[in-house]
């Protein structure tokens, strides 16, 4: 036999989950940002002489007193479609994916330090 209505248990009702909030643009964001630029920035105007200095002190590899290119090398030219740049200074697409890098790891690093209360930064 059916139960009458009246008797049956009430159905439960499920907790409706919170509203989430979107955000155009949340501190991550702005955290990473800012780390990113600020390498980027610190690439191109601190540091881009000394390792222009550097690599200017290194040289290009030799063997018996002759670059690999003077001693026969067809493949040892550098790749210049990858060093090509317009920017005054030089910085290129290498320049910018190494600093880049940095920033978000230093981004990075200071969202992780921030969330498991340390905060360094």
């Amino acid at each position: 036999l059916a139960r009458p209505l009246a008797a049956r248990p009430a159905a439960r009702r499920a907790a409706r989950p919170a509203r989430v909030q979107a955000k155009a643009f949340s501190d991550v964001q702005a955290t990473m940002s800012a780390c990113t630029a600020f390498s980027l920035a610190l690439g191109r105007f601190a540091f881009k002489d000394f390792k222009d200095a550097s690599l200017a002190k290194a040289g290009l590899p030799v063997q018996n007193g002759d670059t690999h290119a003077a001693a026969g090398d067809v493949r040892s030219q550098e790749a210049t479609f990858i060093t090509a740049t317009n920017d005054p200074a030089g910085f290129n697409l290498i320049d910018v994916f190494a600093w880049g890098s940095l920033g978000h790891m230093l981004g990075l690093a200071s969202l992780a330090t921030a969330s498991n209360g340390y905060d360094l930064f």
